[in-house]
């Protein structure tokens, strides 16, 4: 399923708990959602220190989700899905939309290089799926090793410091994009067609 249809998805269920809602954006949720994963890359960093490669995974892994979470608190949206919170970080600033982008910023007079500094690329996209996998493996299983934390907590810092990136240079004019195609959404998954 395409991260399109995963929202409709998750936009139908918007009334659920782990449905997708469109929210008025929040700044002060979005900073203490980075405040949250700068902390969860510390307790990393420590646990890794310690020895506890299992509780390293699960750490980076949300600090990834919280830094995620910030960026949906800044163009206002809102689910306790993971499914669709990567899902959003594709839909609305994958590479896939950045000649989109390109050409609705051209009319509100921005440039080629703010497109490319709110643009995640497919590999923090991976980077997170990769974690969620490798959280709930080692979550949910019996294991309390895990060969790549090396790798994970250096994703997990690219990560991180590549959603501070995108929300510090999402500013009105970009939002107001966003917002037009959370509305396209919106009325799709109300049963409208466009």
């Amino acid at each position: 399923m395409n991260s399109r249809s995963i929202l409709i998805n998750a936009l139908k269920r918007s009334g659920k708990q782990r449905g997708l809602r469109i929210v008025k954006q929040n700044n002060n949720l979005c900073d203490g959602h980075i405040k949250k994963a700068d902390h969860n890359l510390i307790v990393m960093t420590d646990l890794s220190r310690l020895g506890h490669d299992d509780w390293v995974v699960v750490t980076a892994y949300y600090a990834m989700y919280q830094s995620a979470l910030s960026l949906l608190a800044k163009i206002g949206m809102d689910t306790k899905d993971h499914v669709s919170t990567v899902a959003i970080l594709d839909y609305f600033f994958g590479e896939h939309i950045s000649n989109e982008y390109i050409e609705k910023f051209n009319q509100i007079k921005e440039k080629k290089d703010r497109v490319e500094a709110i643009t995640i690329q497919e590999k923090y996209i991976d980077y997170m799926w990769r974690a969620k996998r490798a959280r709930e493996t080692i979550q949910y299983g019996v294991s309390i090793s895990y060969e790549e934390t090396d790798e994970i907590m250096q994703h997990t810092r690219d990560f991180v410091s590549k959603i501070k990136i995108v929300v510090n240079e999402l500013d009105d004019k970009l939002i107001e994009v966003i917002n037009g195609q959370k509305d396209e959404l919106r009325k799709i998954a109300a049963g409208g067609q466009l």
